[in-house]
């Protein structure tokens, strides 16, 4: 039971950045989208990779490596497209 309820943990919490990034690529404004809390998002989802790969945890490094790409497209798309603005 322990492992399907991280599962649909993991599944929700790494969707949740999908959202964002859609809205920032399509739309290219990020001025509503703090750069502080993009930052400490992506460090802290490497962090979490790193437990995951030390403890040898499939679901967690799966899951962060996965939000570890989607919050790292939302600090990119921050980063070129604050300029525009």
């Amino acid at each position: 039971m322990a492992q399907y309820i991280g599962l649909f943990a993991a599944v929700l919490t790494t969707s949740s950045l999908l959202p964002q990034m859609i809205k920032l690529y399509k739309t290219k404004r990020v001025r509503d989208v703090s750069l502080v809390w993009t930052i400490l998002l992506t460090v802290g989802i490497l962090f979490w990779l790193i437990y995951g790969i030390m403890i040898k945890d499939i679901p967690i490094i799966f899951a962060n490596f996965v939000s570890l790409l989607l919050s790292g497209a939302v600090l990119i798309g921050k980063l070129i497209y604050k300029k525009y603005e």
